[in-house]
Formats: C-alpha cells, sequence, structure tokens
C-alpha cells in the first residue's frame, strides 16, 4: 500500500495503524513523491489526501489516468462535498471524511483491493 500525506504526525500514525492490521506500507509526503514511489515498486492500493503542496489529490489522479495505473485509489479529505465527486470523476474508488475510524478505513482499502 503507497500512503501519500503531507502531514508527518499523521503519516506516521496512519502507517504504524496499517501495519498492525496487517498491511505492508510505503509512505509520501506528496503526489510528485508518490509517482517516484510507483515508478520503483507497484503499490496494490493508494491512500492519499486530498490536499497536499506541490501534486495534490486531483492532480495525483490525473498523472496516474496519464500514465495509465490502475491502482485502487481511496482519499482522505477534509473539504466539503464539491471535492469528492472531482475524486470520483479522476478515478478515486472512494472518498473518506476526516476524521474516520480504522474500521471503516480497512473496509474501503478491502474494497479498493478486491478483497
Amino acid at each position: 500500500m503507497l500512503l501519500v500525506d503531507d502531514e508527518p504526525l499523521l503519516i506516521n500514525a496512519l502507517a504504524r495503524l496499517l501495519r498492525r492490521a496487517g498491511n505492508r506500507v510505503t509512505a509520501a509526503a506528496d503526489g510528485v513523491e508518490a509517482l517516484e514511489r510507483l515508478r520503483e515498486e507497484r503499490a496494490d492500493v493508494i491512500l492519499s489526501d486530498g490536499r497536499m503542496p506541490q501534486l495534490d489529490g486531483p492532480g495525483l489522479l490525473r498523472a496516474l489516468r496519464g500514465d495509465g495505473d490502475r491502482t485502487p485509489r481511496v482519499f482522505l479529505t477534509g473539504d466539503g462535498d464539491a471535492s469528492d465527486g472531482d475524486l470520483v470523476a479522476l478515478g478515486a474508488s472512494e472518498v473518506l471524511r476526516k476524521p474516520v475510524t480504522l474500521d471503516r478505513l480497512l473496509a474501503a482499502l478491502h474494497r479498493a483491493a478486491g478483497e
């Protein structure tokens, strides 16, 4: 799993929780770094924040679509309802609102990965 978020405390906490749940997690601080990581290693699912510096969620989705990447994508967002439709239209499998429970997050990741 590729975890993408620009908040170090959040990314560290999420990575720790996801690893405890049995996931192998690679982290990236923004969309640019996420694309670099995906060039190095394929991910079974991408969990990303929607707003990040340099390359945000919509920009990441556009870049992935341009590359033909079909990795399932789940987004966490604190934005209003308007961004949900945009993210889904650009290829997000699911959009979850922050804060989210671990159970709900894991369920979304399993759905996205087709498990």
